[in-house]
């Protein structure tokens, strides 16, 4: 049967927690691969990891030098990549180490930050991009990982080697980017351009895409893309009041997911719950959207939050769903 056919992920839903761990607006939330571990970031330039088991805060570390945006789990749950962000950034060049003995120097305004929070040190600086980084997506198959800014570029490196591995730019478009892994490891999707969704094999990236799709419509700004369990569909994420999924071999257009709100054209990133049988995101005036991933119709409008919902994320292993605002909150089967 199809995914949705199997079983409903949980068609109904209630706050089991709400962490308030951040001052000022979440910038992003994310899952190690275990389930067992969730990372927020905040502009208020602070990292926080939280068991999923208690949703208690187990670590928390401060970044005032170089400012904290968006942040992932590497395959080490107390490693993270997190980008910086401009204007609050340090100065490029200098010794690095304002998390305490870290190494390598001239890291950037922009640099992306590999960052030991077993010790509160930085590994590595990735530096290349020239303006904020928007998307961050890493490989669950190896220490690869993929970035996009608004410098009109995406870049993948390898946590293991300093520089880039490769660039991808899509120049004149002024969209927001994202990328995203495939469950396998095996293709890179990069939404770019406003209107284009390319794969990209990473055993042979030097080549370019072996397919690009064009999503219907007017030009989007990308506030995510994702696979869901299996990899066969893709779902996009906008800023312009949708979210969109596609088949991921043939890139048709097969639903588009509306309702929730976004006058003010933020970028809503979108999930599919781990079992594929639900999308999901927020929106402006802080409610959960739930639709059914085979037909887009609703599941629910569920309030949970005093303002706009930016991102929304499932546990790979746990009926477990966070959302985030100016806190966090986490949601539990009713």
């Amino acid at each position: 049967p199809e995914p949705w056919a199997r079983r409903v992920y949980m068609e109904a839903m209630a706050a089991g927690a709400i962490l308030s761990e951040h001052k000022g607006r979440v910038m992003s939330l994310d899952f190690n691969g275990s389930g067992e571990l969730m990372l927020s970031t905040g502009e208020d330039d602070r990292l926080c990891v939280y068991s999923c088991q208690s949703g208690q805060l187990q670590r928390a570390v401060q970044s005032p030098r170089y400012g904290v945006g968006i942040a992932r789990f590497t395959h080490d749950p107390l490693s993270v990549i997190c980008a910086s962000r401009a204007g609050e950034a340090g100065a490029a060049g200098g010794a690095a180490g304002a998390a305490g003995g870290a190494t390598g120097g001239g890291e950037g305004a922009h640099a992306i930050r590999y960052h030991s929070l077993h010790d509160n040190t930085y590994l590595r600086f990735f530096t290349g991009h020239t303006a904020p980084v928007l998307s961050l997506s890493v490989s669950p198959k190896d220490d690869v990982f993929a970035s996009a800014a608004a410098d009109e570029t995406m870049r993948t490196w390898d946590l293991r080697v300093p520089g880039c591995l490769g660039v991808l730019r899509f120049p004149g478009s002024g969209r927001r980017p994202a990328v995203s892994f495939d469950p396998e490891g095996l293709v890179l999707a990069a939404g770019v351009g406003g209107n284009q969704v390319k794969l990209f094999d990473l055993r042979f990236a030097s080549k370019g895409p072996f397919a690009t799709f064009s999503v219907p419509g007017e030009p989007r700004d990308f506030a995510s893309i994702c696979f869901n369990f299996d990899g066969k569909l893709m779902l996009v994420g906008t800023a312009q009041g949708a979210a969109v999924s596609i088949d991921a071999f043939k890139g048709t257009e097969l639903q588009t997911f509306r309702g929730h709100a976004n006058k003010m054209g933020l970028p809503l990133e979108a999930c599919f719950s781990a079992d594929g049988a639900q999308v999901m995101s927020g929106s402006e005036d802080g409610k959960i959207w739930r639709w059914r991933t085979h037909d887009a119709s609703l599941v629910a409008a569920q309030a949970g939050h005093r303002g706009p919902v930016t991102s929304v994320k499932c546990n790979p292993t746990r009926q477990l769903v966070a959302s985030a605002g100016e806190e966090v909150c986490l949601w539990l089967p009713a």
